[in-house]
């Protein structure tokens, strides 16, 4: 009975001994996070650490140990390849402050950073780091034990940790192409950005000395040109065989009984013709194809033109013929045909 009850003495004392000597297990840290400025293998760049101390335990040191194997701290720690934060710049930090790198146990992978030790305040805290080389491989997880120590060095037991993790990842491109463009379409009726156009031909009846005949056609225009673009008119006045109507060679106002053909891209009155130019574009008539009721017309003539990249602008152009009455009779055509150029 007695050697009994000495046996379980000491079983008990041995239990006692075990709960004493029973370490105490360490704060988490809280909120935690890593920002990465550029997560391009190798690239320098900047890591921003948030997280929030969950204890007023001392804090001398903080320790940020980059790991390529795992977070957990009972684990060896493997360097990540190609990862360098030993040129690491401690740019700003915030909550629990007053640190300055600790360059005599910064590592490849380990910052650490110091401070006089004191009590740590329960609040979220924010340590910016730039100058940090990432680590080499394309899809590597890296994981970043963060650890508190009373220390100033990070040595020692610590007293609050926590892990955060990132991946590199090769430049992800999102390309796509603009093809220059340039769109001119021409018709007796033309839809203003050229989604409908219809007509080749104007009939202007019988010529007459003392009534002057008038017709209209359109065109639109729009390119994607930086230097804009130019509209020539290229053909002759209206013949018939040998015979000809003269072309008016510089802006001139219509008069029934002269042989006169001409054309500008304007509204008129005298005769009552056309239109003035609809659009946001930045097209416009040359200057002798701008004015109301003048006409002129040459062979080669630039009748419109943008200096810069434009919207489509549509144009309205007015023929108007007279003739004498010494015309020979006939029947007097043109053909006119409209070319738009740029500069690609």
């Amino acid at each position: 009975m007695f050697n009994r009850l000495l046996s379980f003495v000491f079983i008990c004392l041995i239990l006692l001994g075990i709960i004493v000597k029973a370490p105490v297990s360490a704060d988490t840290l809280t909120q935690r996070s890593i920002t990465v400025s550029l997560a391009t293998p190798s690239v320098v760049t900047s890591h921003n650490f948030q997280f929030t101390i969950p204890s007023t335990a001392n804090i001398g040191s903080i320790v940020f140990e980059y790991c390529s194997n795992s977070p957990l701290f009972v684990f060896a720690c493997t360097a990540p390849a190609g990862l360098n934060v030993s040129s690491a710049n401690l740019v700003s930090q915030s909550g629990n402050g007053g640190f300055s790198l600790d360059n005599a146990d910064t590592t490849a992978n380990k910052l650490v950073i110091s401070r006089p030790s004191a009590a740590g305040a329960m609040v979220a805290s924010g340590y910016l780091f730039d100058n940090i080389t990432n680590p080499s491989s394309i899809g590597q997880t890296t994981y970043v034990r963060i650890s508190t120590y009373a220390s100033l060095d990070g040595s020692g037991s610590y007293s609050d940790n926590g892990a955060v993790a990132f991946a590199t990842q090769s430049i992800f491109n999102v390309d796509a192409y603009v093809p220059p463009f340039l769109r001119l379409c021409v018709g007796i009726i033309v839809a203003p950005d050229c989604s409908s156009f219809s007509g080749d031909s104007i009939d202007l009846g019988e010529l007459s000395s003392t009534q002057a005949r008038a017709g209209q056609s359109q065109f639109a225009t729009a390119t994607n040109d930086p230097s804009g673009y130019v509209i020539f008119a290229l053909g002759t006045t209206m013949t018939s065989g040998n015979n000809i109507i003269a072309s008016l060679p510089g802006p001139a106002p219509s008069f029934p009984g002269t042989g006169q053909f001409g054309i500008n891209l304007r509204a008129n009155l005298i005769p009552a013709i056309g239109q003035d130019p609809i659009g946001v574009g930045t097209g416009t008539p040359a200057a002798n194809y701008n004015i109301p009721n003048r006409f002129t017309y040459n062979d080669g003539d630039t009748i419109a033109s943008s200096t810069l990249n434009s919207d489509y602008n549509r144009m309205t152009v007015s023929y108007v013929v007279n003739i004498p009455s010494k015309q020979a009779p006939g029947i007097y055509a043109t053909t006119i045909t409209y070319v738009a150029t740029v500069s690609f």
